[in-house]
C-alpha cells in the first residue's frame, strides 16, 4: 500500500532504466497513464460497478457497495427474461500499485442447486479512470416453468494473493418472455 515505506512493484518498474527511451515508451504503453484516483483510500482495488449486459444493448449498472441498493434488491430482484442472452461485467479502480491476477467469482443458484463461474480478469496497473471487464461469451437465461422464479447470486472480487476486495449478494428473477 502507498502508506508503506517499502518501494512498490510499480515504483520499482518505473525507476529502472530511465535513460532508455524505447524502454520508457514500452513501459508507458504497458502501464498507460498511471494514477491514483482516491489517494487517501489505502485499498489497492475499489470495485464500483457490477453490470448485466444484454445482447439487445440494454445494460443494468449497479454499485455493489451501495448497502441501500443491495437491501432493495433483496425485495425487488433484477428481472431477466427467459432465454435472454446476457453477460456479467465489473467496473473497478486500481490504485497505488499493480494488482496481479484479478479474479471474479459469480455464483447463482435456486433451491439448493447452484452454478459457480470463476473468471480470470488479468493483471492491472493503477489508473485514474475506471477499468472494466465483461465475460467474453453470452450466457442464456434458463427457460421453462421450472426455471422461472427467484435466484440468489453472489459475487467475489479477489486476486492471486487471495485478497478479497469485495463480496456482495444479489437476487435475480427469471420471468416469462
Amino acid at each position: 500500500m502507498a502508506a508503506s515505506k517499502e518501494k512498490t512493484f510499480l515504483e520499482d518498474i518505473q525507476s529502472k532504466d530511465t535513460e532508455d527511451k524505447s524502454l520508457n515508451n514500452y513501459k508507458e504503453k504497458l502501464l498507460g497513464k498511471v494514477g491514483t484516483p482516491f489517494p487517501d483510500d489505502p485499498r489497492k482495488v475499489i470495485v464500483k460497478e457490477f453490470y448485466i449486459q444484454f445482447e439487445d444493448g440494454t445494460k443494468i449498472t449497479m454499485d455493489p457497495t451501495d448497502k441501500k441498493l443491495i437491501e432493495k434488491l433483496k425485495k425487488e430482484p433484477i428481472e431477466i427474461k427467459e432465454k435472454a442472452l446476457y453477460k456479467f461485467g465489473v467496473g473497478f479502480y486500481i490504485q497505488h500499485d499493480i494488482c496481479h491476477g484479478l479474479k471474479l467469482k459469480i455464483k447463482v443458484g435456486k433451491m439448493g442447486f447452484s452454478n459457480t463461474d470463476d473468471y480470470s480478469l488479468g493483471s492491472y496497473g493503477p489508473k485514474e479512470e475506471i477499468q472494466t471487464w465483461f465475460q467474453k461469451s453470452w450466457e442464456e437465461a434458463p427457460s421453462g416453468m421450472l426455471s422461472r422464479g427467484g435466484y440468489s447470486g453472489s459475487g467475489t472480487f479477489y486476486d492471486l494473493d487471495k485478497n478479497k476486495h469485495l463480496e456482495w449478494n444479489f437476487k435475480l428473477s427469471i420471468v416469462k418472455a
